[in-house]
């Protein structure tokens, strides 16, 4: 064969390998990228069917959330489910309560230096009447400096130093030997204080003056035109509450 054949023939050769070549290449990508998308779709139906199965059955699904905002109707068997999870929820939130009371009760303790049950006390009274807890602090640490058993020079008793004819004002079973018991005095003081609170609309300046010096002297003194003020509640007010 002569030498110019011989190269042609080479080149045909080389070419139809090369051709074969690249369809073996182009098959394989072809065969990869398949199997990778049929990976791909499998894992994504696996991660989907995940999802669906948490959203579906998880105590109160975000499916079933929505359903009840919109107004939709809910399974009979998903029932019982809402209301556990309810009630799981309220008893966490219930603790989470308790944790940050605690915690307010330990700092109060060490900057009043007081009984942590005493502390805790306070602060679950100030609490549950929706009053800060700081102010009543406060107010205590003014009024009695924490003596359980204080007693002032007009007749003012306990913790929160009240009268008994203004704690009668609040509670008309109220005696003088209740008065000495912690929770009740803080009780009483404090809804003492709501109430100057509500008459001066929220002037909580005018409220602790009106808790120390009476309302009627307060009103008084405003009517001809005179500053009530007389120190004590700026002592209060000042500290860190």
């Amino acid at each position: 064969m002569q030498k110019a054949g011989i190269w042609s023939e080479i080149d045909r050769k080389t070419k139809v390998r090369l051709r074969g070549a690249r369809f073996r290449s182009n098959g394989s990508a072809r065969l990869l990228k398949r199997s990778s998308n049929i990976l791909f779709g499998i894992v994504a139906v696996t991660l989907s069917a995940s999802v669906v199965h948490w959203l579906y059955q998880s105590p109160v699904s975000t499916s079933t959330e929505i359903k009840i905002h919109l107004g939709g109707t809910i399974p009979d068997n998903e029932v019982p489910l809402i209301a556990e999870a309810r009630a799981m929820r309220r008893v966490a939130l219930a603790r989470s309560v308790q944790v940050e009371s605690n915690r307010n009760a330990s700092h109060f303790a060490e900057r009043f230096n007081i009984d942590w049950d005493l502390a805790r006390l306070i602060c679950s009274i100030s609490e549950n009447e929706n009053m800060d807890p700081g102010l009543i602090f406060n107010v205590i640490n003014v009024e009695s400096q924490f003596n359980t058993k204080a007693v002032g020079k007009v007749g003012e008793i306990g913790l929160m130093q009240v009268r008994p004819e203004t704690a009668l004002t609040i509670d008309p079973g109220a005696t003088v030997e209740k008065l000495f018991d912690p929770a009740y005095n803080i009780r009483i003081g404090i809804k003492h204080l709501k109430d100057q609170l509500h008459f001066f609309r929220g002037d909580l300046r005018l409220a602790l003056l009106a808790y120390n010096r009476g309302r009627g002297t307060i009103n008084s003194l405003l009517s001809v035109g005179l500053d009530p003020s007389n120190g004590y509640a700026s002592r209060i007010m000042g500290g860190s509450m």
